[in-house]
């Protein structure tokens, strides 16, 4: 078992770039080793947020879908809208999560589809659903 590993990958991201980065001669091993760096702190921040991000993407995703088939009697795909509503991911192994993740998503694009022709306040909740998953997710990269 590898404990703490948010902060192990946040190490070796540090180790390249304080003590690798300054030894390599070729701009393009540079690049490489910067690059490299930045997806090993990027990989850190998702590890330690991904389970509770995906899980509220999730619950938000099946709320709005709850007051949409509640308030709408015209959607399109109902059935597979209240289906999802009433999932759980088969697991907390972040596969399992990602899949359930990735299926709410596909329900929500058809459905923002839709309601940017038919519904104006539910494009406007879907919009500010996207809002909340981008700022959950956003990197928090240091600069130059």
């Amino acid at each position: 078992m590898i404990n703490h590993p948010g902060a192990q990958l946040r190490d070796l991201a540090v180790r390249i770039a304080t003590h690798i980065l300054p030894d390599v001669t070729t701009a393009y091993g540079q690049a490489d080793a910067g690059l490299i760096s930045g997806l090993l702190m990027a990989l850190a921040q998702d590890f330690e947020r991904a389970a509770f991000n995906r899980m509220a993407d999730i619950e938000e995703i099946q709320q709005l879908f709850k007051t949409a088939t509640a308030n709408s009697s015209d959607l399109q795909n109902t059935q597979a809208l209240q289906a999802f509503t009433a999932d759980t991911p088969a697991s907390l192994h972040l596969q399992d999560l990602d899949q359930l993740h990735a299926r709410g998503f596909e329900l929500l694009i058809d459905l923002h589809t839709w309601a940017e022709n038919n519904n104006p306040e539910l494009n406007q909740a879907i919009w500010s659903l996207l809002r909340r998953h981008s700022e959950r997710n956003k990197f928090e990269v240091a600069g130059p």
